[in-house]
């Protein structure tokens, strides 16, 4: 798990935090950690045993494959405090969902029964946006997953600053860029990332190849 933690911890180095509301926690997403370390295999491996930890978990923000975001245990506790107080509702998700569990959506008749929330818990926590309301799935009935307060808007910029990484290089001869010349740039306002954040989220979602030479990397645009 060493490379993964590794990535993660560059990842959460680089996050601008205090961009976003007072507290908002560092978020790496998980296809990042793909463009990081080479083998998908072991990054997956590597969160599964670090959830197991109760080191970080794994939150799905949105229907994509490329939503899946990981934040460190730590940083989402401390987080959830300032935001939303310390409860009982808060105190239980946070000791019997989010340290002993390894999920990335609940039923309600594991929320009820195996982690001992009541209507009332449930009510509170999706009101605070703690949990997200995933609908009915099937003969399971009503789904909810772990949520992040605020991660709409994070979700929001990082989608634009793709969006703006991917003109650029677009328009660029031969439609590559050396990651020097990228990382020169300035991207418009708003993509408040950071070039090297967005970098990372083009290559592990598959939208631009990473080549390496002599003169360094050099991420071309994918057909």
């Amino acid at each position: 798990a060493g490379e993964t933690k590794s990535a993660l911890q560059m990842l959460r180095s680089i996050f601008p935090s205090d961009k976003f509301q007072a507290g908002f926690p560092a978020i790496a997403m998980r296809h990042q950690l793909y463009a990081m370390v080479p083998n998908r295999t072991e990054v997956d491996k590597a969160l599964t045993e670090m959830t197991e930890r109760g080191e970080v978990r794994v939150f799905q923000l949105g229907p994509q494959e490329t939503d899946a975001a990981v934040l460190f245990t730590e940083d989402y506790g401390m987080y959830v405090h300032q935001r939303s107080g310390h409860s009982s509702a808060v105190e239980k998700l946070l000791e019997r969902v989010v340290m002993r569990s390894c999920n990335v959506s609940y039923s309600y008749s594991s929320l009820a029964f195996e982690h001992g929330l009541n209507d009332s818990d449930i009510s509170e926590l999706e009101h605070l946006g703690l949990l997200v309301p995933q609908g009915m799935c099937g003969s399971g009935g009503r789904h909810w997953c772990l949520g992040v307060p605020g991660a709409l808007c994070f979700l929001r910029t990082l989608v634009r600053g793709r969006v703006a990484l991917l003109q650029v290089l677009r328009r660029s001869k031969h439609q590559e860029l050396s990651r020097a010349e990228l990382e020169s740039l300035r991207l418009p306002r708003g993509t408040k990332l950071g070039i090297g954040y967005f970098v990372y989220d083009a290559v592990g979602a598959n939208l631009v190849a990473c080549v390496k030479t002599t003169a360094g990397d050099v991420l071309r645009l994918r057909e």
